[in-house]
């Protein structure tokens, strides 16, 4: 039996993930909370504003599955999160603060 990963649904506060979001992208992440660039995948706290990272979203999964099966042996408490789904819920919220 192998190891897999598999979408799973759980209500989670935007704001809780967006200030411990890392995203990640073809070569280098982004701290969602302060939006500083070039961070590396094993960055445990961002430089600027020190938030630990709890959560990883990976712009493209397929690129990054690697990736993913090494952070999760090596930092079980990371929770991947899915990048669409974040900057969805992330516009509907800025949406519903301008319309408000």
């Amino acid at each position: 039996m192998s190891d897999r990963f598999i979408r799973v649904y759980k209500k989670l506060y935007l704001d809780e993930v967006k200030t411990h979001l890392l995203t990640y992208g073809a070569l280098s992440g982004t701290c969602a909370n302060c939006k500083t660039m070039d961070l590396k995948l094993d960055t445990l706290q961002c430089p600027e504003c020190k938030t630990e990272f709890k959560y990883i979203a990976f712009q493209n999964v397929r690129d990054h599955m690697p990736k993913m099966l090494k952070i999760s042996h090596e930092r079980p408490h990371i929770v991947f999160v899915d990048y669409d789904d974040f900057k969805r819920i992330e516009g509907e919220e800025k949406a519903k603060g301008i319309l408000g």
